[in-house]
């Protein structure tokens, strides 16, 4: 997928930044991994590994972004860390990271690569009893990433006045400036609409009891399997750079993209809820559900500006659909 948004570089580049950050080590092989819809993505073989890295670049000067994703890169880092030191999440292992910029006109890091692929290609070759198991393991995983925990609501930042004392705030906070970049980009959106729907159940957000590490883009594309003697299992979950700290509700849409109704999904769903001790999906479980489910909408029709023109365009016209979808059913 290409955007304007990857920081694409040269061979030799990238062999001095290997050379930099391990001690002299030559690379052998290179590979740009073409998945991702925001970073340019390297596979590399080298001296110091006996087996393969990945070196993430992060986005270089000028490129216009959404006011979320400055600096999210470091985000990514500092999650890997904590999923590693407070869980047992399977995710790759961050080697080295650059935010210096020294080298390099942007963020970087390198870490460990993952061998098997992912989930949204294998599914198809999973027997139904297989994919099912790796549903509900994707749910028990998720719900350890909600155990990790912060003292404060919204995406990381050392800005104080972006530090949220509760949910509600931080997430019409999140949601205002998202707009407003919509605006800036000229996307056109039921904008009045969704500042009535946000104003008239912003109460739903009141009964988050904590700041959970909500992944926030935890798809099909960014869950890898590898096969074994007894069927597929998670390799790991990457691309950590959406996070923010919030609901743990919130992780479900960005999972099921395509699901209009998480129940349609109920060994997830049943698995989800039981490992963090509930049982019942509420009326009101479902209208934050759909206002997530809406948040992400207006980002994928915000973030088409920096798309070719035809997938742009395609991408909008489906986010804006999802986007009076959501508005129908929070209002139903």
């Amino acid at each position: 997928m290409d955007s304007r948004t990857k920081n694409r570089l040269s061979d030799d580049v990238i062999a001095a930044l290997v050379a930099e950050h391990f001690d002299g080590a030559r690379v052998t092989a290179l590979t740009e991994l073409d998945g991702g819809m925001f970073n340019a993505i390297y596979r590399i073989a080298c001296t110091a590994f006996a087996r393969d890295i990945v070196l993430k670049v992060g986005v270089g000067p000028g490129v216009p972004l959404l006011t979320y994703e400055r600096d999210i890169m470091r985000a990514e880092v500092a999650c890997y860390r904590l999923l590693h030191e407070r869980t047992d999440v399977p995710a790759p292992t961050v080697l080295a990271y650059d935010f210096g910029r020294t080298l390099i006109d942007a963020d970087c890091f390198f870490m460990t690569a993952l061998d098997g692929e992912p989930l949204s290609k294998a599914k198809s070759r999973m027997s139904p009893e297989n994919l099912t198991q790796v549903k509900r393991r994707l749910a028990q995983y998720l719900a350890r990433m909600h155990t990790v925990t912060n003292d404060y609501y919204g995406y990381p930042t050392d800005d104080p006045s972006r530090r949220y004392a509760t949910w509600r705030d931080a997430f019409l906070g999140m949601f205002d400036r998202l707009l407003a970049d919509a605006r800036e980009h000229r996307v056109r959106l039921p904008y009045h609409d969704i500042a009535r729907v946000l104003e008239r159940h912003a109460g739903l957000l009141d009964g988050v009891a904590h700041p959970a590490l909500v992944d926030f883009d935890c798809h099909d594309g960014n869950v890898f399997v590898r096969r074994n003697a007894t069927g597929w299992r998670i390799e790991g979950i990457l691309d950590f750079e959406r996070m923010f700290w919030g609901d743990p509700l919130a992780d479900l849409p960005p999972t099921f993209v395509f699901r209009k109704d998480i129940r349609d999904e109920p060994d997830f769903l049943a698995a989800f809820l039981d490992a963090g001790g509930r049982q019942v999906f509420t009326r009101d479980d479902d209208r934050r559900f759909q206002l997530y489910r809406l948040y992400l909408a207006v980002i994928m029709a915000a973030e088409t500006f920096r798309y070719g023109r035809l997938y742009g365009a395609a991408q909008r016209a489906w986010a804006v659909m999802q986007v009076r979808s959501c508005l129908r059913r929070i209002e139903a």
